[in-house]
């Protein structure tokens, strides 16, 4: 396998270890919109730095983290902040 695919994998299984939510659905919020994922059922948060091999965010006022929830009654994964 190489580096690329290696490094997703050990993200993938970092986030595995941490949550067992099954979105349905992933969106990534662009910017202005990072609020949207407050206005969610939000089950649960997990922040860039603690999921092994990922990158931290850079852009001062990005909340760099995953939110885990739903919207009406989908299961969803955001992006919020890069």
């Amino acid at each position: 396998m190489n580096n690329v695919a290696n490094k997703l994998n050990q993200c993938y299984a970092s986030v595995r270890s941490k949550t067992n939510f099954k979105p349905q659905i992933a969106l990534v919020l662009g910017s202005g919109l990072g609020d949207y994922a407050d206005s969610i059922q939000v089950e649960s948060v997990l922040p860039y730095g603690e999921i092994e091999g990922f990158p931290q965010s850079t852009v001062e006022g990005h909340k760099g983290q995953f939110v885990f929830g739903y919207i009406e009654k989908i299961p969803v994964i955001i992006m919020q902040g890069r």
